[in-house]
């Protein structure tokens, strides 16, 4: 597995980028490691007022990196993997100042998530959001990422978005409330820096506030049990199918097993 993640830091402001050239970002477990002990960097430093999130040659993020899937036996497999991008995205989630995600290219699959996870999204015009894994290697996501996407894009707009694979464009992400601006990447930048500034300037409780009022609403979905769905759609043959098809550049054939 390659990639790596580059963590700056600016005055107040850190910004972690995801990179993996030539695979629109996809992300190893090692670079989700990464992520998780920055974003927990983060809340130990007192003097961090923003998080800004980014993607490198021209993508967010791809999702995770499918060459970790070749080596899962059974459904327990994907019940582990399930909880341990579990523990990241709760990093995430549970970084106290404001989270921005920066969006060029494509952000999908666990890209997706990490941009709805996000307080708020600046994005380009070929930004494009959605998470065709129903198509390409068949396994599933948490239903907290799935309740996040209900509230950032509505209900019946997160179903067509799963169900049919279908990646949304910037104005259609824009329009549904997923993004707040769309622009250029010279006036994304200029956003970008008035919104920091502004970040600045506001009352860091206040801020924190905000965001454990949010945490404690997602807290309320903990309890739905997912880890028999996670078992049976990661010890199904569409999944194994699903990678082997993706890693060997064909289409999958799947079977309904």
């Amino acid at each position: 597995m390659t990639g790596e993640v580059i963590v700056e830091r600016d005055g107040e402001v850190v910004t972690i980028t995801l990179s993996n050239p030539g695979r629109r970002n996809a992300i190893s477990l090692d670079m989700y490691d990464v992520v998780e002990r920055e974003c927990i960097a983060v809340n130990e430093d007192s003097s961090v007022r923003a998080l800004v999130l980014r993607g490198a040659d021209g993508a967010f993020a791809g999702g995770t990196d499918i060459s970790h899937f070749a080596g899962f036996a059974s459904g327990e497999d994907g019940v582990a993997y399930e909880a341990r991008i579990s523990q990241v995205l709760s990093a995430i989630r549970h970084v106290q100042v404001p989270v921005i995600s920066v969006v060029d290219g494509p952000c999908v699959g666990g890209g997706f998530v990490i941009a709805a996870l996000s307080d708020l999204v600046l994005c380009t015009p070929g930004a494009r959001f959605g998470s065709p894994i129903a198509y390409t290697i068949g396994n599933s996501i948490a239903p907290t990422s799935i309740a996040r996407l209900w509230w950032h894009l509505g209900r019946r707009l997160t179903s067509e978005v799963l169900i049919t694979g279908r990646l949304l464009t910037a104005d259609e992400a824009l329009a549904a409330g997923f993004v707040n601006a769309v622009l250029d990447p010279a006036g994304l930048e200029m956003r970008l820096a008035d919104i920091l500034a502004k970040i600045a300037t506001a009352a860091p409780a206040s801020l924190r506030s905000f965001k454990e009022f949010e945490r404690r609403i997602d807290a309320s979905l903990a309890t739905i049990v997912s880890d028999d769905v996670f078992d049976e759609v990661y010890g199904s043959g569409d999944f194994h199918e699903g990678v082997t098809a993706f890693l060997q550049r064909r289409p999958p054939q799947y079977s309904g097993t």
